[in-house]
């Protein structure tokens, strides 16, 4: 009998330590499929941010260029103006402004003096004439950019 308890004892333990690993083998498995399913959720979260950084460098690349487009566009102008202006200081181009006075009849006679000398702009005013030239430049120029900007932001 004392060997009979002794494989009573055995073989008890051998099936304590049976259910002891099959306990242990479920606990891994779920902790497995527990981490398999946070692994998915980040994988998602990764690629969520990366088509948002992709979506920022697109908008940061097309603000960049508009950016550059103004700039050139802006050069232009003012490389337009200096050349014009440089033509009227050397006397290759001048100034002529058209204005009307509609409650002036056409037949006045001119008493301002002698007919064959053109009206010229006084030094301000021609100034304040460059500076509006050149704003008027700059302005649809400055116009489109921040159209296309409030444009590409509502995208």
């Amino acid at each position: 009998m004392p060997f009979t308890n002794l494989k009573l004892w055995v073989y008890g333990g051998l099936a304590v330590a049976l259910f002891g690993l099959v306990l242990r083998f479920d606990y891994l498995s779920e902790k497995v499929e527990s981490q398999k399913i946070e692994l998915a959720q980040k994988n998602v979260q990764l690629n969520e941010t990366n088509e948002t950084l992709k979506s920022e460098r697109e908008s940061l690349r097309i603000a960049t260029e508009n950016r550059t487009k103004y700039i050139l566009e802006l050069e232009s102008a003012e490389n337009e103006i200096k050349t014009l202006r440089a033509r009227v200081d050397s006397g290759a181009a001048k100034l002529r402004l058209k204005a009307t006075c509609a409650n002036v009849p056409t037949t006045s006679a001119n008493t301002a003096g002698s007919a064959e000398t053109a009206p010229e702009l006084t030094e301000d005013a021609g100034q304040a004439y460059w500076d509006l030239r050149n704003e008027i430049i700059q302005c649809p120029a400055q116009l489109a950019l921040a159209i296309k900007t409030l444009q590409d932001d509502r995208k």
